[in-house]
């Protein structure tokens, strides 16, 4: 009788991107609510960039403008920005480490808002931020994984580029229901490198866990 060999189970290989707890998830989830309730319950025009009103003292809506939208569109079009930077960056940096690139971001935007881009009298939107976010996450995504991070930081340097030569990529004001601040999006890069930079000079390139 010929012999018989035992079967062999081939291993289930591991999801590639399966999700991994990260303490970061606790701020986009927050950026997510607070954004999605504020413009639930109509308080834009309460809570925007409003030139006149921080002149007058509310401070406060240098940061605030960056979390409500103009429309529902427009703040699902952001949405998908941030849940990208979510899922892709989340584990490179700890949630104070994402939270200072927010912020930084915010303050550059905010800071060329009131000095540079004096027409502007109203502003909301977190593209802005976002660009930060990414490209922060970018410059991160090449000490763990060079391809990926490379790619990515070229597809977004060409996006500012484009951005600062030609204006608003074609479709993007029509998805977003209003005009498109550009000059918004590289500030906002500013500030994401501006904190990459700060961590590389006091040597805290290391991920942090938490």
């Amino acid at each position: 009788m010929p012999g018989v060999l035992p079967m062999t189970m081939t291993p289930t290989k591991q999801i590639k991107f399966r999700y991994q707890y990260h303490s970061s998830h606790i701020l986009w989830l927050l950026l997510f609510l607070i954004s999605g309730l504020l413009q639930a319950f109509g308080w834009v025009d309460s809570w925007r960039f409003d030139r006149s009103l921080v002149e007058q003292g509310d401070i406060w809506l240098l940061l605030s403008g960056h979390i409500v939208h103009l429309n529902w569109s427009h703040w699902l079009l952001n949405m998908a920005g941030l849940a990208i930077v979510a899922f892709f960056f989340s584990s490179h940096a700890s949630f104070m480490q994402w939270l200072l690139v927010i912020l930084v971001s915010a303050m550059v935007i905010s800071a060329g808002l009131w000095w540079w881009m004096t027409d502007i009298h109203f502003y909301v939107g977190l593209s802005g931020v976002l660009h930060g976010l990414f490209l922060y996450g970018a410059l991160r995504e090449i000490r763990f994984y060079p391809i990926s991070g490379y790619v990515l930081l070229a597809v977004l340097l060409a996006k500012l580029l484009w951005e600062f030569f030609y204006g608003a990529l074609p479709g993007s004001e029509e998805m977003a229901g209003g005009h498109v601040l550009t000059q918004a999006h590289l500030l906002g890069a500013v500030g994401g490198i501006t904190v990459w930079l700060l961590e590389w000079l006091v040597g805290r390139s290391e991920p942090v866990e938490g």
